[in-house]
């Protein structure tokens, strides 16, 4: 017991020189409101992003289905013939989907760091 007592004295001597000085008075709140500010917006980025796949998805069936229609149809459209118009509409949506996935992609590899200001 008496071997505790001056490493005790020696830790709780050592224990008042550790004291933590913020740097404003504010500190701990303007932290902790930066924080919850944070996590509202990666709520409302994981929200946005739901959103981005189901019309991503709605889009691209919605694409489909009009060519899809498209192909049924053997008229000319303004002196169009049917399948020089389907050819120019399947390009169409075959760029719009792969750029669309392009930046569907993007969105979900970034770091997730958002900056608050």
């Amino acid at each position: 017991m008496l071997d505790k007592l001056p490493s005790d004295q020696f830790f709780s001597e050592m224990m008042k020189h550790s004291k933590l000085v913020m740097p404003f008075s504010d500190f701990e709140e303007r932290t902790m409101a930066r924080i919850n500010k944070e996590s509202l917006v990666k709520r409302s980025v994981a929200k946005h992003k739901k959103f981005a796949v189901l019309f991503f998805v709605i889009g691209t069936g919605f694409g489909f289905v009009l060519t899809f229609f498209l192909s049924l149809t053997e008229t000319n459209i303004v002196g169009i013939p049917s399948d020089t118009l389907l050819l120019i509409c399947r390009l169409i949506y075959v760029f719009v989907v792969l750029t669309q996935l392009n930046s569907i992609t993007a969105l979900f590899s970034k770091s997730g760091n958002y900056h608050i200001t």
